[in-house]
């Protein structure tokens, strides 16, 4: 037999006074969770600010310089298109080193991609592939320029112009 409701009383009104005291503790006396994220030092690697400044010389006033963009920031994906959000998670999490944009539009003319060493690997010949085919699709100009000492701001102008001419 249970006991009465009477004699049970007092250990329901302690039972809930405990879970709204526990309440207002986690309420007010936890802080606030913090998000897994640090700030990145820079958008580019040193490697990529060297030849950044060469660029931006290269160029001049003819072209606004931008670094690490999206892929899916410069192509989209066709409306209508079959496994629609496949072929969007394919350009989501990639980037392009550079991208010249007109000053005054920032439409897009030309790709850039600085090659080091890792493009030698398999996985990231196969993802180039795929990028300079998605490019190419779009009629988006890419220059792959190999990881160098030095660059020379005049030849990089001429492979430039190079591109845009076509």
């Amino acid at each position: 037999m249970s006991p009465p409701f009477d004699e049970l009383l007092p250990w329901i009104i302690l039972i809930g006074i405990v879970l709204v005291v526990f309440v207002i503790a986690k309420f007010f006396l936890v802080e606030e969770e913090v998000l897994p994220y640090k700030k990145r030092e820079s958008l580019v690697t040193k490697t990529e600010l060297a030849f950044f400044h060469r660029l931006c010389e290269a160029v001049g006033d003819d072209w606004h310089v931008v670094a690490m963009v999206r892929l899916a920031d410069l192509i989209r994906v066709k409306k209508g298109t079959a496994s629609f959000q496949a072929w969007q998670n394919k350009i989501h999490a990639k980037h392009i080193d550079f991208v010249l944009c007109d000053w005054e539009t920032l439409n897009i003319e030309l790709a850039i991609e600085l090659d080091d060493s890792s493009h030698q690997r398999k996985d990231r010949i196969e993802r180039d592939e795929f990028v300079d085919a998605a490019l190419d699709s779009c009629q988006l100009p890419l220059l792959r320029v190999p990881v160098a000492d030095g660059y020379n701001p005049k030849k990089l102008r001429a492979a430039i112009d190079n591109l845009l001419e076509d």
